[in-house]
């Protein structure tokens, strides 16, 4: 058995995981608290004997992130209620009987809008997409009481999750024969805008925004997708991608520590990374 002597170790699991910036927050994190841990990215390929090596060199915490965040749940201990309903889990903390696992990413949907309004309860909210991620979004709105309708191009994805989360479905064409004023948020879930993929366009037609409308994107590379441009223009309120990183990793760190995370330095350390980042890729 091996265990670190001098620092704490955490880190996340995935593969790839090269262009992960959970370890330059999770760091600034632990440096601003003077906590003696230490967060690395690592790429896993075998991923149960990978966790059984990583819980005898003394990994206290791990992130999980694609494509582990449904198989991982069938090879540890133990999967809180909220994480199994939604069907995976981005975060394991050892204990003596082995890893457990929850999701935090809900959470941090929560504390992202939050952040903006206390008052969701029987808001009406579209969910665009019906992947993986659009689980976690959808399980959180109906935690805060919202009327939620999924939007997805092959209807049938949609209609899954619509009876495992009981809510409304409706096709992306469809979203183009609505008006202004059907929906009081909308979360854009696809890789549609992100860095590398369809960069050009939005799912959602700019004519259901106005400034009545908050739009939370969960891509944050590049930080103004289309999708959000097209919010700003008419005025809605823009929650960024990284605000959902942010706070589903202030979740695990205090989940691992026990201690409360410090958000603005956690925030700043992301910030500054992303727009380096932007800055790299613009400069080619």
């Amino acid at each position: 058995m091996i265990r670190p002597a001098q620092e704490r170790l955490f880190g996340v699991i995935g593969q790839p995981v090269g262009h992960s910036l959970s370890p330059i927050m999770m760091n600034r994190a632990f440096e601003v608290c003077k906590l003696p841990c230490h967060y690395l990215a690592m790429e896993v390929t075998e991923l149960e004997g990978d966790l059984e090596i990583l819980s005898k060199v003394g990994f206290e915490g791990l992130s999980v992130t694609v494509p582990y965040k449904e198989d991982v749940m069938r090879i540890i201990s133990n999967v809180d209620a909220d994480a199994a309903f939604i069907g995976s889990v981005n975060t394991l903390k050892r204990f003596d009987n082995g890893w457990e696992g929850k999701n935090t990413d809900w959470l941090g949907v929560i504390r992202a809008l939050e952040e903006v309004s206390s008052l969701w309860t029987g808001k009406r909210a579209l969910v665009v997409g019906a992947g993986g991620a659009s689980r976690a979004v959808v399980f959180a709105l109906r935690k805060m009481g919202m009327d939620v309708t999924v939007a997805n191009r092959t209807i049938e994805r949609a209609e899954v999750i619509g009876r495992h989360f009981s809510c409304r479905v409706i096709s992306l064409e469809a979203l183009q024969d609505l008006k202004t004023g059907s929906w009081d948020l909308i979360v854009q879930t696809t890789s549609v805008g992100m860095r590398g993929y369809d960069e050009t366009r939005s799912p959602v037609p700019a004519s259901l925004f106005s400034p009545k409308v908050v739009a939370m994107d969960i891509v944050y590379t590049p930080k103004w997708t289309v999708f959000l441009r097209d919010a700003r223009e008419r005025g809605a309120h823009i929650i960024f991608g990284s605000e959902m990183l942010l706070y589903q990793g202030a979740h695990q760190f205090e989940w691992w520590l026990g201690i409360r995370a410090p958000i603005e330095a956690m925030r700043e350390a992301l910030e500054n990374a992303l727009e380096a980042r932007e800055v790299m890729e613009s400069n080619g």
